[in-house]
């Protein structure tokens, strides 16, 4: 029996193709309508819609370095792309959009760190990040898999206490400012 292994990613020709496959057999299955369009900050790599007629960008990186740009530029995507939605709707009315559901952006990289993680929890449920592998069983090609991510730091960190710093230049603590200290 072949074992599943992962495999580098594909050139571009074949990175498209399996990426674009990839987003129909999501937990949440996207249609591709249109690909490569031109947007605000350069090209929106899919415009796709889900079954609900939800309108949903996918804009990829692959360079972990560029992940936190790709968060503001799906943002600006998102909101272009939802001035754009009733035109669309006019013009191809068999495609099923519905105006109200509005636009939700997909994001994809091999990784995103913290702060890209951040900044997508704070623009809502709009923004999903999903980390793109490839893997191969055997001699099949390779296939484009989509994680989606919790978009909140990895690590506990900052849910555990750190020590209070003093905030005063001259080295000062709250407990220096006790009403027994004052007093004495």
């Amino acid at each position: 029996m072949s074992e599943l292994r992962w495999t580098p990613t594909p050139p571009p020709d074949r990175l498209r193709s399996a990426l674009r496959a990839a987003l129909g057999r999501r937990g949440r299955p996207l249609r591709v309508l249109a690909e490569g369009i031109e947007g605000l900050s350069g090209s929106v790599d899919w415009v796709t819609a889900d079954p609900a007629g939800r309108v949903v960008a996918v804009l990829l990186t692959l360079e972990e370095d560029r992940t936190l740009e790709l968060v503001a530029r799906g943002l600006a995507e998102r909101e272009a792309l939802t001035s754009r939605l009733a035109e669309w709707r006019q013009l191809a009315p068999e495609l099923g959009l519905r105006a109200d559901a509005g636009v939700d952006v997909l994001l994809l990289a091999p990784e995103f760190p913290p702060a890209a993680r951040a900044a997508a929890a704070a623009l809502g449920d709009a923004v999903e990040l999903a980390r793109v592998r490839f893997a191969a069983v055997g001699a099949a090609p390779a296939q484009a898999l989509l994680e989606s991510l919790a978009k909140g730091p990895h690590e506990p960190a900052l849910a555990t206490p750190r020590p209070r710093l003093s905030i005063f230049r001259s080295g000062l603590r709250d407990a220096d400012l006790s009403p027994d200290f004052l007093s004495a």
